[in-house]
């Protein structure tokens, strides 16, 4: 008898907790993004038991309040690419309800057109609607005061490229990332961010620097995107490229150069996003990670020298830099570390400027392999070569002097001219055939032109077997397409400023591939270069 039930007992148990189960997968089964799913008659119910508030109920996404679009009266939701359901939905007051026929299908094809799905909220006596649009891509939203900006003089910008005042705004930033990590998936702290870039300073849409701080105002490193912990971040605007994906692609090329080979260090680090500002869509940015002492573990008698323009420095300039004990030349040239002024701090710059920048200079191979990486020299080279990167021609580079090996490196930076795009400078020559002067590599050839031309042409040999192949560079092209389109911020970029806008007001004319035309570029350009590789010797004029 106690046998029997103790059997009835545990079967009884074992039914309740089947019950249970069955419950809760029916509860979970009836809500997404932890919020409730109702089909049409709930939400016909919704608004029939309550009365309608047209007050605005704020939407967040865990925890933080979700960017509002001003022009579309509709708040973003970040989603991961894959169409997979993440985090939590909730609301200001009430209870979230979603409508389940728009909500349960058809996700990604929502995502890429914008479409807006509406959203209820009720707390039994009071209802509203709200709207939202997914994103596949990671979001930044920035709320704070802005100040009136001093008119800039055009002409003397363009002429002397001399340093803008900066206008700091001061707020609050929040960063959502759904492919992140619970910690990493939304991110938010204090900001100052202003305005940043020359040539791209009047352009319709803005590039931006963002300074992270905490409450007290000091520096708030934080891991956004999975980049690594800073406090300084750039969001750089894309305006002259209409395919968007030229930065991003040339960043990630160096970086894998970088990942396979010691000599070359590591570049600045990208993703994309998409920006709101003051509840306004601002389009998709590159954020970026900066080149700075963190990022390349530099000690503090390491140096990092930033070139900015096309016009090298002279010795009396480095004796007025040496007697101001300034940091900065006429924003042309500057030391980026140490951030602080010590003696002697340009004298590795001066000797790096003396080597490779004056023509008097007739250096031997020993002498340049002594003072400088060949290894990284070259790969500099071929690497703008590679991808016309016309306006690093010169310019647009860090030089990094590693004081424990008392030998200097490259890392090449700024990457939206490239495969195909231009500024003025060059409008009227064949990008496919062009060759890039390069003042190391032409430096090396002078002193032995047999021996750089056979290391140039192994190397170049080397990296077209590798990282140089057409068609997976043409395949990484494709594939941030497709992300950027996928996840409908690209329509959404091109419906804010259309192909060419986004550099409405700039300072330069430029010449803008599409995608089709941008493939076929890095086909005939990489075509010519096999050729001339093969028997390298500095362009003409060079």
């Amino acid at each position: 008898m106690k046998k029997r039930f103790k059997v009835g007992l545990l079967l009884l148990s074992l039914a309740a907790a089947l019950l249970l189960v069955g419950f809760a997968s029916v509860r979970q089964s009836r809500s997404l993004l932890g919020a409730r799913l109702a089909d049409q008659e709930q939400v016909a119910a919704l608004a029939a038991e309550g009365d309608f508030s047209a007050e605005a109920c704020a939407l967040y996404w865990n925890g933080a309040r979700l960017p509002f679009d001003q022009e579309r009266n509709a708040y973003c939701l970040p989603q991961t690419l894959d169409g997979a359901a993440v985090g939590t939905l909730s609301a200001q007051w009430g209870t979230v309800y979603l409508p389940d026929w728009l909500w349960q299908t058809g996700w990604q094809n929502a995502m890429e057109n914008s479409a807006l799905l509406p959203v209820y909220v009720s707390d039994g006596k009071t209802w509203t609607r709200a709207y939202v649009y997914l994103s596949g891509l990671p979001v930044i939203a920035i709320d704070s005061q802005v100040r009136v900006s001093t008119p800039r003089d055009r002409d003397v910008v363009g002429w002397t490229m001399g340093r803008l005042p900066v206008e700091n705004n001061y707020g609050s930033v929040r960063v959502f990332w759904p492919a992140g990590n619970v910690r990493q998936q939304t991110v938010s702290t204090g900001l100052e961010w202003h305005w940043r870039g020359n040539a791209s300073y009047f352009a319709a849409k803005k590039s931006y620097r963002l300074n992270l701080m905490d409450t007290q105002g000091q520096a708030d490193a934080q891991d956004l995107l999975g980049l690594g912990e800073d406090a300084n971040w750039i969001l750089l605007n894309l305006a002259t490229d209409i395919t968007r994906v030229r930065d991003k692609v040339a960043n990630d090329l160096w970086n894998q150069m970088s990942a396979a080979y010691p000599h070359d260090p590591q570049g600045t680090r990208s993703e994309f996003v998409e920006l709101y500002l003051n509840d306004r869509y601002m389009g998709v940015y590159l954020l970026t990670t900066r080149v700075d002492e963190d990022e390349l573990q530099l000690t503090g008698q390491d140096r990092l020298y930033k070139y900015r323009q096309a016009v090298m420095i002279q010795d009396t300039d480095f004796d007025w830099v040496n007697q101001t004990q300034s940091l900065e030349w006429l924003n042309k040239l500057e030391v980026a570390w140490p951030k602080t002024w010590t003696d002697g701090v340009w004298d590795p710059m001066q000797d790096y400027v003396s080597l490779f920048y004056r023509e008097e200079s007739s250096p031997d191979w020993d002498e340049i392999e002594t003072f400088a990486n060949v290894e990284n020299l070259i790969d500099v080279a071929l690497y703008k070569q590679f991808t016309c990167a016309v306006d690093n021609a010169f310019q647009n580079q860090y030089m990094l002097y590693r004081q424990a090996e008392d030998r200097f490196y490259r890392i090449p930076w700024d990457m939206n001219y490239s495969w195909g795009d231009t500024h003025d400078g060059f409008l009227d020559r064949d990008l496919t055939t062009m060759v890039l002067p390069d003042m190391e590599l032409e430096t090396l050839y002078q002193a032995d032109p047999e021996r750089t031309k056979e290391l140039v042409a192994a190397r170049w040999d080397e990296l077209r077997q590798t990282l140089f192949d057409v068609d997976t560079i043409q395949q990484a092209m494709l594939d941030q397409t497709r992300i950027l389109t996928g996840s409908g911020a690209l329509g959404r970029d091109l419906a804010l400023w259309g192909k060419t806008g986004a550099y409405e007001g700039g300072l330069s004319l430029h010449l803008a591939l599409d995608l089709d035309q941008t493939l076929e570029f890095v086909e005939e350009r990489t075509e010519f270069l096999d050729e001339y590789m093969a028997d390298y010797r500095p362009p003409e004029g060079g």
